[in-house]
């Protein structure tokens, strides 16, 4: 069975002084600087940089690439905290490390995250695209609500407790069965890959401390409102944005992009039939060409304000005028 091998990498100390590993592909016809916008990718709860992989593969000839561990998460080490609010300013200052504004994709909790980061700051942000993102919501999917049991104080350090124990080939065919819709369609070394990387980062010793931190974080902004929700943070978005939603998503319903279309009147909606919660794990040469096309057509209405690293006061929303919903064919 061939391995696969995760992207190279470094370890950066961001101007918040927390450290994150950042990993980097870059284009093979790329000769010095390389004039094209980079792609950004922030991974979900419990997941890392090499949640990319695959996708990262894929658009390796469009444009150089940086996948970022947040603290605490792959091969990041801990911060003092690991809340929403600490991962958007650590996106934020990662970001401000580019010279230009780049094309941010996001993943669950860091869909979230980057909804904060590209309204705050959208000077930033090209375009956002956004993988089954981990917004607020009434109706809340199985897994989702299974997950949300162990924000309970005490309840959900015994859960971990109890769940050292359980074999971890079993612990990950039942992560599979809760992030994809259906495994057979994904390679074994790519599942064991994944597996190996999971576990590997579950058997650090702070783990589950940074998984449950984040998690209840997560818990305490869906209830969020005024000011500081997140659907206000979506509705104030002035990139193109782009969001894709799997029809088997049992943690993020695909319900959610009727909200998606309240909340942004300009969005791209793409919805993926037979598919799971990391569309771009399970299908990633599928999102490849949504996120490729996507970017295609954004940059076909972009003005010169759009481009611009800071936003003057009064100047007009650069959203395109995008379709309001497709369905792509998972593969």
């Amino acid at each position: 069975m061939e391995r696969i091998e995760a992207w190279p990498g470094e370890l950066r100390t961001l101007s918040t002084g927390r450290r994150v590993f950042v990993r980097h592909a870059t284009p093979p016809a790329a000769d010095g600087a390389d004039g094209r916008t980079p792609l950004v990718y922030v991974h979900g709860l419990g997941g890392s940089s090499t949640n990319w992989t695959a996708l990262m593969r894929e658009l390796r000839d469009d444009a150089g690439q940086w996948a970022l561990d947040l603290p605490g998460f792959g091969e990041s080490p801990p911060g003092d905290h690991h809340t929403v609010a600490e991962y958007v300013a650590d996106v934020v200052a990662f970001l401000e490390t580019f010279d230009r504004p780049v094309h941010l994709v996001a993943n669950s909790l860091g869909g979230m995250i980057c909804v904060y980061v590209a309204s705050r700051r959208p000077d930033l942000v090209l375009t956002l695209s956004l993988v089954s993102p981990a917004m607020p919501q009434y109706r809340v999917p199985w897994a989702a609500g299974a997950t949300a049991v162990m924000a309970v104080p005490w309840l959900g350090e015994r859960i971990l407790r109890s769940a050292a124990y359980v074999e971890p080939e079993k612990q990950a065919a039942r992560l599979a069965a809760v992030l994809f819709a259906d495994v057979a369609v994904i390679p074994a070394a790519e599942l064991t890959f994944a597996a190996e990387q999971r576990d590997a980062w579950m058997r650090k010793p702070y783990a589950d401390a940074v998984l449950l931190s984040a998690l209840r974080s997560i818990v305490r902004h869906y209830t969020q409102q005024g000011r500081q929700s997140a659907w206000r943070a979506a509705g104030h978005l002035l990139r193109p944005t782009l969001v894709i939603m799997g029809a088997r998503d049992a943690l993020v319903g695909p319900w959610g992009r009727t909200r998606w279309r309240r909340a942004l009147r300009y969005a791209r909606l793409v919805y993926m039939p037979n598919t799971g919660h990391v569309a771009m794990m399970e299908h990633p040469g599928a999102v490849a060409a949504v996120i490729r096309e996507f970017i295609r057509d954004a940059s076909r209405i972009r003005t010169p304000a759009s481009t611009r690293r800071t936003l003057e006061q009064g100047m007009r929303p650069a959203v395109a005028p995008l379709a309001e919903e497709t369905t792509h064919a998972s593969n």
